[in-house]
């Protein structure tokens, strides 16, 4: 390999194709999307392809309940009914994190309460949450970013201290685990997506679609009352007295999963164990090589973590003070020169932070005349007027949004890609002071 860099008129490092080869099986998909349309099983919820979905992905997770619904925020909507999130209350959730997470208790009139992440995993600190709770808070959002889960032991312990819900957002995280469980099977309730086509949708993907897990039965009923309309049986599955003599239509929501997409997740379910396994050996093998190159960090994992990265890729943290202070685009501009499909963080779109939306910057007029938890001139329901978010608010999630370097995670990479990825860093690393 030559040493001088491809952006300076080099030979690129990455000379093989660096695509995804792995293909998804699309005739099994085919095959049992046609035998739903055969039997016209395109509707409907409680039976069928719906029943054999959630009994699947229940015993897979090892959950004691599990149920589908059209996609992940509404998933995660309906899990913060469950925990009883209503106007007036605080949800904290990563400033490093995702509108979807948080939105479903957003629109119930909740506020979501930002908080800062662990700079080594780049997931939610549990010290910094457990410092902004108040007699407010009814619900703790971890948002496993990547599949990197986030430390479950602290916030459980939070949650259960405090008396506060736990209220995950898996959509990135299905098949990852925490101290040997299966997410969707350690906290109050978690929320999978089901969004995408594989392998470059979510760990399993139907095109749409989301999955609520709990081992709690009181909060698998509200979530199935909130959101189930004329689901099969769903008279029969509420024990509780409070919502006995509730009719099939329920709440009157109805956001349960389309039969196709699920038809097309299941299939996805079933090559899930092996497409995480390669990949967990493709990543061990990259960040082996990243970890003795000057200004590059691969991110941490808590040790009782297993994750995957299939949707989000795989993260590395870039330490310009180590390369002569080269900016990090500058950087990244070499990669992607030598042929390195990098990108920058994964959190956010267009900004380095949830804090920083628009509607957190000013505040939002919810539902106008001066109503909602956003509202900067009048409280809401208990809530003090909202005193906007600004840059600076929370320096460890901006500054390594600058730094954060993605790379697609990669099933079957081409042969010697991996290998190729890590001499590109190595190269640009080594060549810093021509970039200068």
């Amino acid at each position: 390999m030559g040493s001088k860099l491809a952006i300076l008129g080099g030979k690129p490092a990455v000379t093989v194709n660096t695509k995804e080869l792995w293909k998804r099986p699309i005739e099994e998909e085919k095959r049992l999307v046609c035998e739903l349309i055969e039997r016209g099983e395109i509707t409907g919820a409680g039976y069928g392809i719906s029943k054999e979905f959630e009994d699947e992905f229940k015993e897979y997770i090892g959950c004691e309940y599990c149920l589908t619904v059209d996609h992940g925020s509404t998933a995660l909507e309906s899990a913060y009914y469950a925990a009883g999130v209503g106007p007036g209350d605080e949800v904290i959730t990563p400033a490093a994190g995702y509108i979807g997470s948080y939105s479903g208790a957003l629109h119930m009139g909740a506020r979501p309460v930002f908080c800062e992440m662990d700079p080594k995993t780049l997931l939610m600190d549990p010290e910094d949450v457990e410092g902004r709770i108040t007699h407010r808070t009814r619900a703790i959002n971890p948002v496993h970013m990547c599949g990197k889960v986030c430390d479950m032991d602290a916030l459980m312990d939070i949650g259960r201290r405090h008396g506060i819900t736990i209220v995950e957002d898996a959509a990135h995280a299905a098949g990852c685990e925490w101290d040997g469980k299966k997410i969707g099977n350690v906290g109050d309730i978690a929320c999978f997506s089901l969004q995408g086509v594989s392998p470059g949708g979510k760990p399993v993907a139907g095109g749409e679609g989301g999955v609520v897990c709990t081992n709690n039965r009181e909060l698998y009923e509200r979530a199935l009352i909130y959101c189930h309309l004329h689901r099969r049986g769903i008279t029969e599955e509420i024990t509780n007295p409070a919502y006995r003599g509730l009719d099939a239509e329920v709440l009157g929501l109805k956001y349960r999963a389309y039969p196709l997409a699920l038809a097309i997740a299941l299939i996805s379910l079933r090559n899930l164990p092996y497409r995480i396994e390669r990949a967990i050996e493709n990543r061990e093998r990259l960040f082996k090589g990243l970890r003795d190159i000057p200004g590059i960090e691969p991110v941490h994992t808590y040790p009782k973590a297993r994750w995957h990265g299939l949707y989000g890729g795989w993260e590395v943290i870039y330490h310009p003070e180590e390369l002569g202070g080269l900016p990090p685009e500058r950087f990244k501009e070499a990669l992607k020169a030598e042929g390195v499909p990098v990108r920058g963080h994964v959190w956010a779109s267009g900004h380095p932070g949830e804090h920083l939306r628009m509607i957190y910057r000013r505040g939002f007029d919810l539902w106008g005349h001066g109503r909602g938890p956003l509202d900067t001139q009048h409280g809401f329901m208990g809530l003090p007027p909202f005193k906007p978010y600004k840059k600076g608010d929370f320096p460890i999630t901006e500054s390594l949004a600058e730094r954060v370097i993605t790379l697609p995670a990669y099933i079957e990479p081409e042969r010697g890609l991996i290998e190729q990825f890590i001499e590109a860093f190595r190269k640009v690393a080594e060549n810093y002071r021509e970039l200068l």
